[in-house]
């Protein structure tokens, strides 16, 4: 300012001295407009001046006030509840989803008219990196849960039920599951393996499942309703595979030799488990699943190990499920189920059919004594 021999002091002479002065600048403040200089004639010296600007100050009194800036304000509403939007002002209508799907095919046929494929801008998909330690550990993971080896075998599930980093890997090993039931339906010991394997997984504490599906409030924030989404999508993914093994037709290659019964039995654990510690927050999980297995329970054209499956699992959810489901229903299942299998030709199913039996009678016992 001094040197430019001025006496009004301005942001950019600030800025200059915090730079002399090896500070940073100001940010958001400048001069404004910049200065426009008038020329003045004195004893034919020419004089360049800032003229500075008159302003009323009647007129800055009388002008009215600006309105008052809005507070930030953070909302929160129900995207959707158990898969059904609700009806709220924040949520589009039924009309508006039609009218917007309609005006996305009507610039589908147009641009498909008229544009190429040049001028398409395609985003490319966000693919999951996972590290290459994490690549390794679920490559020795997955051998070791195959193999034939009890003490390596023994070992990975219990680094499954209690290593604490697996949080990255868990939807991996959920499709691993699903891929090697799927693929090996009739393989006792690779059914057997990968219901250990999601036993584990259900297991571990150190996955922080429980946030995920315990709603303790209405109001939810968008990092929790994601992992929300994302658990329950795998836990959607790990329900079939066990029930699977748990109402599957045939899952061994030799069902008078090999004890699948037990497989059976070990999958309606892992059924009855995931229905008690996720079905208050989840309230469409247990429904859904007894709906299922009551409805394998009481088709007299399922086979007779779908039916047995279908009993334990009932039996296993709790005495409620068999007070509710089971027991108004066994006259309508023997009469039309048990009594012809019984008293047929084919011991093999004649065997079914006593283990059908034994697994009812076991099944009223346990609700009598309770």
């Amino acid at each position: 300012m001094r040197h430019s021999k001025r006496s009004k002091l301005t942001v950019d002479d600030i800025n200059a001295a915090l730079r002399v002065k090896n500070v940073e600048p100001l940010y958001g403040y400048s001069r404004g407009e910049p200065h426009q200089f008038r020329k003045t004639t004195i004893n034919n010296n020419d004089i360049y001046f800032d003229e500075d600007e008159e302003v009323d100050f009647d007129t800055i009194l009388n002008k009215p006030l600006p309105k008052i800036p809005l507070d930030v304000t953070f909302t929160a509403h129900w995207l959707a509840i158990e898969g059904i939007q609700p009806a709220i002002p924040q949520n589009p209508t039924p009309s508006d989803a039609k009218a917007e799907l309609l005006t996305k095919r009507t610039k589908t046929h147009g641009s498909s008219n008229g544009i190429t494929t040049d001028q398409v801008k395609v985003k490319p998909l966000v693919k999951h990196v996972l590290s290459k330690e994490l690549q390794m550990y679920f490559e020795r993971i997955t051998e070791a849960v195959l193999s034939e080896d009890e003490r390596l075998q023994s070992q990975a599930f219990e680094s499954l039920r209690l290593d604490p980093g697996l949080h990255q890997l868990l939807p991996y090993f959920v499709q691993h599951i699903h891929k090697k039931v799927t693929q090996n339906h009739k393989n006792l010991d690779v059914l057997d393996a990968m219901l250990s394997m999601a036993h584990s997984l259900l297991n571990n504490k150190h996955l922080f499942i429980e946030p995920y599906v315990s709603v303790r409030s209405a109001i939810m924030s968008t990092l929790y309703l994601f992992k929300l989404i994302i658990f329950l999508s795998q836990l959607h993914q790990l329900i079939p595979p066990i029930l699977s093994c748990l109402v599957g037709r045939v899952i061994c290659e030799n069902p008078q030799q090999q004890n699948h019964w037990s497989t059976r039995h070990r999958a309606a654990l892992l059924i009855a488990n995931i229905c008690h510690q996720y079905g208050k927050a989840y309230h469409t999980l247990q429904p859904r699943i007894t709906k299922t297995l009551l409805r394998a329970f009481l088709d007299p054209t399922r086979p007779l190990t779908t039916q047995f499956g279908a009993i334990i699992g009932l039996d296993k959810i709790g005495v409620e499920v068999t007070r509710v489901l089971i027991v108004p229903n066994i006259k309508f299942y023997s009469d039309n189920c048990l009594k012809s299998a019984i008293h047929s030709t084919n011991s093999n199913r004649v065997q079914e059919a006593i283990k059908c039996r034994d697994a009812l009678v076991v099944t009223l016992m346990i609700m009598l004594y309770e």
